[in-house]
């Protein structure tokens, strides 16, 4: 085996790890589906911090609105629980922009800037749209009160259908460091993906902003200092959404193989293909193209 192909079977090694859990790992080509059994070479190394389990409290997770919050257990809910025997349930009752928040003063952001938490939404009353939710890291307006705070960053929406398990995922790490350092506050936050999220607005109907009735479960809420965990997430929901609309994933058809990766596109069930792009951008970093979307793994990043 010559040394361009070893390294780029390593590459693809570590990334099918990294990517293993998400089901997905086959649409990796076919040098990919050589290291099918191979050892979570990335995720065993990655660097987590525990932000909500809910084995034995809310761990400090408080309700933003008139919420109500409480513990369920696996039994109850096995889909849901996705780590250990409890999870978070939220439950809203007309709020519009439906939220939850913890403090996280003891986390060190410019090492750990990643976050991914496990979510079922439930049915929501009046809409079949899809939950798009949020991340946000805020500050208390003054120095002196915490009785108001203010976004310093915000995620973009991640969308995850009704009664459907999913991962929610934010890669704050372009967040600047001054801005970090004043953080004190997790913030998530959900609403329905056909409404405006600004609780004050109304439609253009003029009708009032929508009554969010519904629940929430929210497990294994986490903080990394890999990439490997948003990037498993964002593959994993861009893989459902062209299941969705195409069908079972069926092969990968590589089309260019280049000294730094390869290019070709996924075939689903219905006969449609979806263009990709596998590449070795440097050391320990490696970037998949696919759906219009630009999905990072590898430690390399931080």
């Amino acid at each position: 085996m010559s040394e361009k192909e070893r390294r780029f079977r390593t590459s693809r090694r570590g990334v099918l790890s990294a990517v293993a859990g998400t089901g997905v790992a086959a649409a990796f080509g076919t040098i990919a589906s050589k290291h099918a059994a191979a050892d979570a070479i990335l995720t065993d190394s990655i660097d987590e911090i525990l932000l909500g389990t809910f084995e034995s409290a809310l761990d400090g997770w408080v309700a933003d609105g008139d919420l109500a919050l409480s513990r369920v257990a696996r039994r109850d809910r096995p889909v849901a629980v996705t780590e250990g025997e409890y999870a978070l349930e939220v439950a809203v009752d007309g709020d519009p922009t439906p939220g939850i928040s913890r403090p996280i003063t003891s986390l060190d952001l410019s090492t750990h800037p990643y976050f991914v938490a496990d979510v079922v939404p439930g049915r929501i009353d009046g809409t079949d749209a899809p939950v798009a939710f949020r991340f946000r890291l805020s500050r208390p307006t003054t120095l002196l009160d915490d009785s108001s705070w203010e976004t310093v960053a915000e995620s973009g929406p991640i969308t995850v259908p009704q009664v459907t398990p999913g991962r929610i995922y934010w890669d704050a790490s372009d967040v600047e460091i001054g801005l970090l350092e004043t953080v004190s506050r997790l913030e998530i936050d959900w609403y329905p993906a056909d409404r405006d999220p600004d609780p004050d607005s109304s439609d253009e109907n003029g009708n009032e902003a929508f009554a969010y009735r519904g629940g929430v479960v929210f497990d294994a809420i986490r903080a990394t200092d890999s990439v490997d965990p948003v990037g498993r997430a964002r593959l994993a929901a861009t893989m459902r959404d062209l299941q969705f609309d195409h069908g079972a994933y069926v092969r990968t058809e590589v089309t260019e193989e280049f000294e730094a990766g390869e290019a070709g596109a996924f075939v689903f069930a219905d006969g449609a293909t979806e263009p990709y792009r596998f590449e070795t951008l440097a050391a320990d970093r490696f970037r998949l193209e696919i759906a219009g979307t630009e999905i990072d793994f590898g430690g390399g990043w931080s």
